[in-house]
């Protein structure tokens, strides 16, 4: 039996996956995303998102990310819906507006 080379492996996973996902990965530029803040950092203000595809950046998934200024997250609570605009590049959330408040 041939196993297959770990590259060949690699590559093989990266076409059988999402072409969407494969082509989103490593966007540079300013996007806008809509998503539900799940925790906020105290001190720094990061926000942790559940968030929808940020259409030509990367797909829905809950991560951390940080803020330009503490400024950003002040007066959000966990549950609250943002709208948001992101660096790609450095994924550090730039703005955010509330949309709809969490229960």
């Amino acid at each position: 039996m041939t196993l297959l080379h770990p590259v060949w492996a690699l590559a093989a996973l990266l076409l059988a996956a999402d072409a969407d996902i494969v082509v989103e990965t490593g966007a540079q530029g300013i996007f806008f995303g809509r998503g539900v803040v799940k925790a906020i950092e105290p001190g720094t203000g990061a926000l942790t998102l559940d968030h929808d595809a940020i259409k030509g950046c990367m797909p829905a998934m809950e991560m951390m990310y940080r803020v330009e200024t503490p400024d950003i997250s002040r007066g959000l609570r966990p549950g609250d819906t943002i709208a948001f605009k992101i660096d790609g590049g450095k994924y550090v959330i730039l703005d955010a507006t509330v949309v709809g408040r969490g229960k």
